[in-house]
């Protein structure tokens, strides 16, 4: 065989091979890049970031729920019980309000119109740059959630798309494995790998002190003022239909006395108004908190860090909102709902409980 004959073999060759694998990726599709799931295979749910975008664009649904490690441990099935819904859960550990609010925005453009979206505030991200995304968790697939079918090349060549995610697909049809996909409940899960105890959290805590009080900046306002209206205000206020069911999480007392030992209590309290003002102003924003849910908040037990709780509190936040959405009461009622008409009374409340806890019996 000659040289050119030889090469152009050989590239017909690698061109088959490159065929063959990018196709196999293109049908089974294990990131829903292109359609929903094909109802002949099984599809396993794990990779947040690369399948998320694809179920918020394929699935079928009518509400949402979706969050940080916040909204991990929620179940679909329950919420869907308690609400009347079709809901899916997508979740993004760690994720800043703009990459969630981008996969919302990802909804509507797919033709959704989700009835509810439930969906968890973390203080941490309070005062975060608007635009910021988390790049320290690996590069993020942006050839997956962008409009550009050229760097689809990214996917459908991807070593590790063909052999940890199509092959294993294509082998469980082989062996029979009747279609569908990773419940809602399932999918991100963490309760079974995490183990929840007081000793753990306060392992390295020797004593809660009062630290200097640090107070709040004009910087941090604009930040967190710009991040609230892009990332959570501004799609409710396109979306009056859906009703956005927003909650700060129930951190654990060991979280509140570190911020006081830092000085810093005060000051989150003080941007944790500013988020809810903002909010109020639309009615289709529900809110809640639940850092006077005391029996939770200082049983460390519950937690597997300072903000981390076991699943049985995922399933608490649920139904208290679901009791709390039918009661549609305007004054605090124990459910957790802020309102316009309570904001002061709640804000109130919780500031004197948190600064006049003591925080040293969480050491006995």
């Amino acid at each position: 065989m000659s040289g050119k004959k030889f090469f152009i073999t050989s590239l017909i060759l690698i061109l088959g091979i490159f065929l063959l694998f990018g196709g196999m990726v293109f049908y089974i599709d294990p990131f829903f890049h292109y359609r929903a799931p094909n109802g002949k295979f099984y599809y396993e749910l794990y990779e947040q970031r690369s399948q998320n975008d694809g179920i918020t664009k394929y699935f079928d649904y009518d509400s949402m729920i979706i969050g940080t490690s916040m909204a991990e441990n929620f179940k679909a099935s329950l919420f869907d019980e308690l609400m009347g819904t079709n809901s899916v859960k997508v979740s993004y550990s760690g994720a800043t309000y703009k990459e969630l609010n981008d996969d919302l925005m990802v909804a509507y453009r797919s033709g959704h119109d989700p009835k509810y979206v439930l969906r968890p505030l973390d203080y941490s991200l309070l005062v975060v740059d608007k635009d910021e995304i988390r790049t320290d968790m690996g590069e993020y697939p942006v050839w997956l959630t962008n409009s550009n079918p050229f760097d689809d090349v990214k996917y459908l060549l991807n070593r590790d798309v063909i052999i940890n995610y199509t092959l294993p697909v294509i082998l469980r049809y082989i062996r029979g494995v009747e279609g569908g996909y990773t419940s809602f409940d399932e999918y991100s899960y963490t309760g079974d790998n995490n183990v929840f105890s007081k000793e753990l959290i306060l392992q390295n805590v020797q004593e809660f002190t009062q630290g200097a009080e640090v107070a709040p900046t004009s910087e941090d306002y604009t930040i967190l003022t710009e991040n609230m209206e892009q990332n959570v205000v501004s799609l409710a206020r396109m979306h009056p239909e859906t009703t956005f069911l927003y909650f700060f999480p129930p951190y654990s007392m060991a979280y509140w006395g570190g911020l006081r030992s830092e000085g810093k209590l005060n000051q989150m309290l003080e941007y944790k108004k500013a988020a809810i003002e903002q909010m109020l102003e639309c009615d289709n924003i529900h809110i809640y908190s639940f850092t006077l849910f005391t029996d939770i908040t200082t049983n460390l037990d519950n937690y597997r860090d300072v903000a981390h709780y076991c699943p049985e509190v995922n399933d608490f936040i649920m139904k208290n909102i679901a009791d709390g959405e039918e009661a549609q009461q305007s004054e605090y009622t124990g459910f957790g709902r802020i309102t316009a008409g309570n904001k002061d009374e709640y804000l109130l409340m919780e500031k004197e409980y948190l600064n006049s806890f003591d925080y040293g019996q969480l050491l006995k």
